[in-house]
């Protein structure tokens, strides 16, 4: 049975605040454990259908917790593309966060040798994700241009990317 901690929900309240971002998460940053999330969040294990490259159809297996341990430590520059990386991540079908697929646009990473502090850039259409990796967790949070944020203005990864980076500071400067 896991107690769930309701001191990690004021985090996820930043998050989502004012409308900033769809829905937002913390999990342990080595097993991807929920500590705390926003409604609309999930990570899940399902079947799904791929097409190979042969043009047959595959079923595979997905685990999003695990591509997404594995996305934030398996990610490197592209030489000459400052800021903009590729993702090295197995999962044939790429990488999924609530049934829904995301492409890899980018990372920030301050330190090459630790990944505390790292932000990944994912976007789908219309949408997209924001991640930082502290030192004990990971925080995320998705934007939704079909969604207002509370100023009328459409949600934009700016302010989604600007709102987790400033969540994941936080928690770095105070050791997490």
């Amino acid at each position: 049975m896991c107690i769930r901690d309701r001191s990690w929900d004021a985090y996820v309240d930043l998050l989502t605040a004012e409308g900033i971002c769809e829905w937002g998460a913390v999990l342990d940053c080595n097993t991807a454990q929920v500590w705390a999330a926003s409604k609309g969040f999930s990570l899940s294990r399902y079947n799904f259908t791929i097409e190979t490259e042969t043009g047959s159809k595959e079923q595979v297996t997905v685990d999003e917790a695990s591509t997404l341990l594995e996305l934030i430590k398996n990610y490197e520059e592209i030489p000459g593309r400052e800021g903009r990386g590729q993702s090295r991540v197995a999962s044939p079908a790429g990488v999924r966060v609530n049934n829904q697929k995301y492409f890899f646009v980018g990372y920030n990473r301050e330190d090459p040798k630790n990944p505390a502090g790292s932000a990944v850039y994912l976007k789908r259409e219309k949408g997209g994700l924001c991640i930082v990796r502290t030192n004990k967790c990971i925080v995320i949070g998705s934007w939704n241009s079909q969604l207002k944020q509370a100023n009328g203005k459409e949600q934009n990864p700016a302010e989604c990317n600007c709102r987790v980076e400033g969540v994941g500071k936080s928690l770095l400067d105070n050791n997490y």
